[in-house]
């Protein structure tokens, strides 16, 4: 009788082991890589994001500053809020978010965005960070505010209905005038000869500053966007931006101004233009009817806020420079981004 012997292999429990160990090890590693690569991807996406948002931002302030009309006028206000959130990033290291706004006259070829269809080549733009209802920028969360750009279509279009008197306007027609009108049926000249007391309470409902002598309840004044409202989304620009911050080259410092701390030291003496002082106006406006003009600790003639010297004005200058903070719409990049774009008005 033959026996055929058999030798069946099998692993022994240690191999087994072993090798359920190495499983668990490459597994964790898999996981690991995966969830790298899938934060990678996120972040690239917000990075693109932000891009995208600079790139909409600097092509228009290029395209709006390239027409720029040295010849109408310029009035340019500078805000800053102190920082209260410590987990915020202070870009700029002086304690202080900054508001600004500014509005110009400008040549182009500018469209109305709904109707009426309003079509010219002047136009008078303002930019600024947009009230929501009745938020303000600073009240709101530093990732939800929008930079808004309100573009008022100057125009004679006799088929346009003509604005009640500014000598008369409620309040209800002042905030229709800013946020939902595209044009003004008005020309630069006219604008620029139009009264101190309606012009101040234009500036004043155009860029929400506290002018001294305004009628125009604080309320109705400034910007209003919110992106859900069809009737205000044609002045918005950019999402997630948290900070808009607004300097000219000043030739006889050699500096960009103006600064809340220009020499870092916490010492706020120095400072360039007035802080909480809404009726002190900080800011520039050109040309200076009445001389309107508050740049602390810097003289200059304020018969001088002409084209003539405006390579000269401070706050204005030879350049604008643009500094403002993005964030992406996810909130992947926490501290945002914060960028410096710089516009040359020397033609």
């Amino acid at each position: 009788m033959n026996y055929e012997t058999r030798n069946n292999k099998a692993f022994t429990l240690i191999e087994i082991l072993v090798a359920i160990g190495i499983l668990a090890i490459v597994m964790s590693f898999s996981s690991v890589i995966f969830k790298v690569s899938i934060g990678a991807h996120r972040t690239a996406i917000a990075y693109a994001e932000i891009m995208q948002k600079l790139r909409a931002i600097t092509d228009q302030l290029n395209t709006d500053f390239k027409g720029l009309r040295k010849d109408g006028e310029i009035f340019v206000v500078w805000v800053a809020k102190p920082l209260t959130a410590t987990d915020y990033k202070d870009n700029d290291l002086d304690g202080y978010e900054r508001f600004d706004r500014i509005m110009f006259f400008a040549d182009g070829d500018f469209q109305s965005y709904k109707p009426p269809m309003v079509r010219s080549n002047i136009a008078r733009i303002c930019y600024m960070i947009a009230k929501k209802g009745n938020i303000s920028a600073e009240g709101q969360d530093r990732n939800k505010r929008v930079l808004a750009r309100n573009l008022h279509i100057l125009t004679a279009d006799p088929s346009l209905a003509d604005f009640p008197d500014f000598d008369s306007f409620s309040d209800t027609q002042w905030y229709d005038w800013n946020n939902r009108y595209e044009y003004d049926k008005i020309s630069l000249y006219g604008w620029k000869n139009v009264s101190w007391q309606n012009k101040i309470n234009m500036l004043s409902a155009t860029t929400d500053i506290q002018i001294s002598g305004t009628t125009v309840n604080k309320a109705i004044r400034g910007i209003n966007v919110e992106p859900a409202d069809a009737n205000s989304i044609h002045m918005l620009l950019c999402e997630g931006v948290s900070e808009f911050k607004i300097q000219g080259w000043y030739d006889a410092q050699q500096q960009w101004i103006p600064e809340v701390d220009p020499d870092g030291n916490g010492n706020l003496t120095d400072t360039h233009f007035f802080l909480n002082e809404p009726n002190n106006v900080p800011g520039v406006l050109y040309p200076a009817p009445n001389g309107i003009i508050n740049i602390n600790g810097i003289n200059y003639p304020r018969d001088q806020i002409d084209e003539a010297h405006f390579n000269a004005i401070p706050g204005l200058g030879r350049a604008l420079k643009f500094t403002f903070t993005l964030y992406d719409s996810r909130g992947i990049i926490k501290n945002g981004m914060t960028f410096t774009h710089i516009v040359y008005l020397d033609k």
